[in-house]
C-alpha cells in the first residue's frame, strides 16, 4: 500500500484502531482521532519524514539554506569583520592594560 493511502486510511480510522505507520511501518493504536502516525520515534520524525516525501517541493532541500538565512550570515560576517581589526590589541592584553608600560 502506498503511503499516502496509509495515511487516508489512518485518518477514516476509529480511535483505538490497530494502525500501521506510513512512514515506517509500525503499528501503532490509534489514540486521538487525528493521529496517523505512530510515536515509536522520538519528536516528529515519522510525520515529518511523510510530509517532506510527499510535498515535491521539499524532497531535496536537505541541504537548502533560504534567503533570509543566507543573508544574515552574510550580514553577520561583514559585522565581526568591521568589528574585529586583527591589527587592534586584545582589550584585556597585557600591553593595553599597561603592566609592563616603563
Amino acid at each position: 500500500m502506498k503511503i499516502k493511502e496509509r495515511y487516508k486510511l489512518n485518518k477514516s480510522s476509529n480511535t483505538g484502531d490497530k494502525c500501521i505507520c506510513p512512514s515506517c511501518g509500525n503499528e501503532f493504536e490509534k489514540l486521538s482521532y487525528q493521529q496517523a502516525f505512530c510515536k515509536t520515534k522520538s519528536g516528529t520524525k515519522c510525520k515529518d519524514k511523510y510530509w517532506n516525501t510527499v510535498t515535491p517541493s521539499k524532497r531535496n532541500n536537505k541541504t537548502r539554506i533560504s534567503p533570509a538565512s543566507a543573508s544574515w550570515s552574510v550580514n553577520q560576517e561583514e559585522h565581526r569583520d568591521n568589528i574585529f581589526d586583527p591589527n587592534d590589541e586584545h582589550p584585556f592584553s597585557s600591553s593595553a592594560l599597561g603592566q609592563w608600560d616603563d
